[in-house]
């Protein structure tokens, strides 16, 4: 009876360390083919949705900052962002909402190029080189958001913490901001007293499939 027991016990677990063993295998595999490529994930989906918060770095102190975009094929997209100063009466506007595009012009271009050779980290930090480009509402401070729409301008890195694509990212971005009074020239600002900031961020990057474009689809036949 004893040794029917121990029989029925070994066998369990056996059967069990095989399942985990496949299902690290598994896992093996997946974390494989997503870095292989050079993708490191960003083929799965065609697009790739970023939402980040950061501390805006500025004249009179830090600053709040949140921004959600949304990017084709990792490349290019818009985005809609919000800064808020609090009760730092010492920044140059109480809040700031901007909407605009996104162009990360470098991961096709070296994944076509077969220059996505790794580490994925480095791939990956180089390939988040962002460029910005929209129109900003400004609100000096206890004063609303001013009807005309000025222009912000800015640059960007992210490094992610996981060897792919999806997942947290740190980033540092340098905004630079004009309102509308700065454009038509009624005032005469210096580049820190126009809103300019460094923006330090956590953001979530998650790469999804909206099904308008699939690199797996085999080629035609002919």
């Amino acid at each position: 009876m004893r040794r029917r027991v121990a029989s029925c016990f070994g066998g369990a677990a056996a059967a069990v360390l095989a399942v985990m063993a496949s299902a690290g295998d598994a896992r093996a595999d997946d974390v494989e083919l997503t870095t292989s490529d050079g993708s490191y994930g960003r083929v799965e989906g065609d697009l790739l949705f970023v939402g980040e918060l950061a501390a805006g770095l500025g004249l009179g102190g830090f600053q709040l900052e949140t921004h959600v975009s949304l990017l084709y094929l990792s490349t290019a997209g818009g985005y809609v962002r919000y800064v808020e100063a609090f009760d730092n009466a010492s920044a140059p506007y109480a809040r700031g909402f901007a909407v605009g595009l996104e162009l990360r012009p470098l991961f096709l271009g070296r994944y076509a190029l077969d220059l996505e050779k790794g580490p994925p980290h480095a791939d990956l930090l180089l390939d988040s080189l962002t460029l910005v480009l929209g129109a900003t509402w400004l609100a000096p401070q206890a004063g609303p958001l001013e009807p005309e729409p000025g222009i912000e301008l800015g640059l960007g890195l992210e490094l992610p913490f996981l060897p792919r694509a999806s997942g947290p990212h740190v980033g540092v971005t340098a905004l630079a901001r004009w309102g509308a009074d700065d454009i038509s020239g009624a005032r005469e600002l210096d580049f820190l007293e126009r809103g300019a900031m460094l923006l330090f961020a956590l953001s979530w990057h998650q790469v999804f499939d909206a099904n308008l474009v699939d690199f797996r689809d085999p080629p035609p036949s002919r």
